[in-house]
């Protein structure tokens, strides 16, 4: 799940993608994946949208702010 972040804030939060844990078909718990969209004081440079996971098991991040999609891979 992407999270867009919130605007109206004097420290703007969210701004992130998490893994969602499902457990008999239901969310229980979920936990970051992919962070450092912004800073502790609350600048960021970029806004996660969505995503997509692809057949190789990367993942497709759009950013509205800057515009882009970024591609996720695993490590080998």
């Amino acid at each position: 799940m992407a999270f867009h972040g919130s605007w109206n804030r004097d420290v703007p939060t969210g701004a992130k993608v998490v893994r969602i844990r499902v457990k008999n078909g239901k969310p229980v718990s979920y936990e970051d994946f992919i962070t450092g969209f912004q800073n502790e004081a609350g600048s960021r440079w970029g806004r996660p949208v969505d995503f997509a996971v692809l057949r190789d098991g990367s993942v497709l991040v759009s950013d509205d702010s800057g515009n882009t999609i970024f591609r996720v891979t695993a490590s080998k």
